[in-house]
């Protein structure tokens, strides 16, 4: 195989072996497929480049470049604005590997020597191509006892990016490859390049595909995208977007930029976008679009219909028909089979199911996802104070919502802030995580001054079994407080939590009671120390209780004042179990 490498710095002879210079880099005038090298760089000494066309290149010995004429007879190629060096322009920059839908870095590139040709064939991107231009590919090789593994990228599955290459270059068809990807796989893409490269890249996409790309990038990039636009255009691609996308996107934006985005619109969809921004993000009505399929029940079953026909292009979904009186208020959902089967003449109260599911405008997002999920429904119709119908919630939306919700309790856990703040800031995490930890170091120099103050060999023991109680009681504690946290994320009732916790804690802790009263017999009296293992036991038995009901219940409490249970249930399950067993264990110690 042949690569860049290899043809870069060997000398170049003429036609009788006099060495004119060496290769510098190849030149090809455009990046179609498997493009074809035009000429060589041919650099000399003390004096200024040549390009030499490859028409003029004989023959490729191991070691050298040998033209077909004498050095009097060399001609020299014009270049023109659209020539693309190999070394300048695309060695060691980025490329799209548009079949593995990511950004990769380009380390060599090989090249295929076909009769009179030298065509452009692949990118390598591997570890080999890196040790081949250091000169440790033969070392490495030796070392392996094996050819190194090849990672070359076909050219026709490589798209440029053209920020990164010099100003000079221009693609005749730019990005179109690129273009043709799904949007979620461009949005995977656009993540991994730099800012600006990411911003010029964008400007190359139809308003379509910008689109239809912009929904699958994060709030924070969605903003730069539209930020980095015009007016005029990010109005536009505002237009092509669902109401509620486009809403999600304006609201995290400058609102002075966002109404001059708005007032560029048209006036009907500038409307329906501005009543969306009026609600919480993570609300119902932060959630729900305003394209769904609504009829009056003054119709017939044949109104409906044609009714149906000019709704439907427009609606996020036609899988759920709803049907309002003249007040736009929610009066039932329609089945579209009973729709279709009925007599034109049907009024459409006579098919109207009017037990419907609904969420309030209000409503948080996670108590929506739960009732979606509950009912297995596809969209569920969310109405205001006076029962109006405003929007629905689509199932993909709640999709991203349960994504977002697992997000932001893992997040909390490891001490972010919010779901994208999981490499929060050492000072952001400090201030999260501190004041908890803060509490358990208050309650642990309690319970160590009141040991200090009752000093006596007696409390050796004591001190031994400490971190067992400790260990014990924040786990058991801590499985339960998990335990109600599911329940909770499940949608279940309050008291129905409560019943089942206050039965759960009885089992493990009479279990585990029983080993502590049996370790702590054994090991104070290999001590020297005399207690009553059934007090030991009893004691253990009220800690562990107590702390799994606490533990158990802690989050629900929690819940209801709108605190992270997460962040407060283990220091609050170390903290009880240092008042209690303390006192308690010195008692019969």
């Amino acid at each position: 195989m042949l690569f860049l490498t290899h043809m870069l710095n060997r000398p170049v002879v003429d036609a009788a072996g006099v060495r004119l210079g060496w290769v510098d880099d190849l030149v090809l005038t455009n990046l179609d497929l498997f493009p074809q090298v035009k000429a060589i760089v041919l650099a000399r000494r003390g004096r200024g480049a040549l390009f030499i066309p490859w028409s003029a290149v004989q023959a490729l010995p191991d070691s050298t470049v040998q033209l077909a004429m004498p050095r009097e007879a060399v001609p020299s190629e014009p270049l023109d604005e659209t020539a693309v060096f190999l070394r300048r322009d695309i060695l060691d920059k980025q490329v799209v590997d548009i079949n593995g839908r990511k950004v990769v870095r380009v380390n060599d590139l090989q090249l295929a020597p076909l009769d009179s040709e030298l065509r452009l064939i692949g990118a390598d991107i591997g570890l080999a191509g890196l040790l081949r231009r250091l000169s440790l590919e033969r070392p490495a090789r030796a070392l392996m006892g094996a050819a190194l593994p090849e990672r070359v990228i076909p050219w026709n599955y490589v798209e440029g990016l053209e920020t990164e290459w010099s100003a000079s270059v221009r693609l005749s068809i730019p990005h179109r490859r690129l273009r043709e990807l799904p949007p979620t796989d461009i949005a995977d893409i656009l993540v991994q390049l730099h800012p600006q490269d990411r911003m010029e890249i964008v400007q190359h996409f139809d308003d379509q595909t910008l689109a239809e790309t912009l929904p699958h990038l994060e709030e924070e990039m969605q903003a730069e995208v539209i930020l980095g636009l015009s007016d005029e255009r990010a109005s536009d691609i505002m237009e092509i977007l669902p109401p509620d996308e486009a809403a999600d996107v304006l609201g995290d934006i400058a609102e002075d930029r966002a109404e001059r985005i708005l007032h560029l619109m048209e006036p009907d969809e500038a409307e329906d976008v501005r009543e969306l921004l009026q609600y919480d993000d993570d609300t119902a009505g932060g959630r729900m679009t305003t394209e769904f399929v609504a009829l009056t029940d003054e119709m017939t079953a044949a109104d409906a219909l044609d009714e149906l026909r000019r709704q439907a292009p427009d609606a996020e979904t036609v899988y759920y028909v709803y049907v309002v009186d003249t007040e736009e208020r929610l009066e039932g959902v329609l089945s579209l089979r009973d729709l279709i089967t009925a007599d034109p003449d049907t009024p459409l109260p006579a098919l109207t199911h009017t037990d419907v599911i609904r969420a309030h405008v209000d409503d948080d997002q996670e108590s929506v996802a739960r009732v979606l999920n509950h009912y297995h429904l596809l969209a569920v119709p969310v109405v205001d104070d006076d029962g109006v119908l405003c929007g629905i919630v689509t199932v993909d939306d709640v999709l991203d919502v349960l994504h977002e919700e697992a997000e932001e309790d893992i997040s909390r856990v490891v001490g972010a802030l919010e779901e994208s703040d999981v490499l929060a800031t050492p000072w952001q995490q400090t201030a999260l995580r501190l004041p908890w930890v803060m509490v358990g170091v208050l309650a642990s120099m309690m319970a160590a001054l009141f040991l200090r103050l009752n000093a006596s060999a007696q409390f050796a023991p004591l001190l031994a079994l400490l971190p067992l109680l400790l260990l014990l009681a924040v786990h058991l504690g801590g499985q339960g407080a998990a335990a109600t946290q599911l329940a909770l994320g499940e949608g279940a009732d309050a008291g129905e939590i409560v019943q089942r916790q206050l039965r759960a804690p009885w089992p493990i802790g009479a279990a585990l009671a029983v080993l502590a009263g049996l370790l702590a017999m054994l090991f104070i009296h290999a001590c020297d120390g005399h207690a009553n293992p059934l007090a030991v036991g009893g004691i253990t038995l009220a800690v562990l209780l107590v702390d799994l009901l606490v533990g158990s219940l802690l989050p629900l409490a929690l819940h209801h004042l709108r605190v992270d249970p997460t962040l407060v249930s283990r220091p609050a399950l170390a903290v009880l179990t240092l008042l209690l067993a303390v006192p308690l264990l010195t008692q019969v110690l």
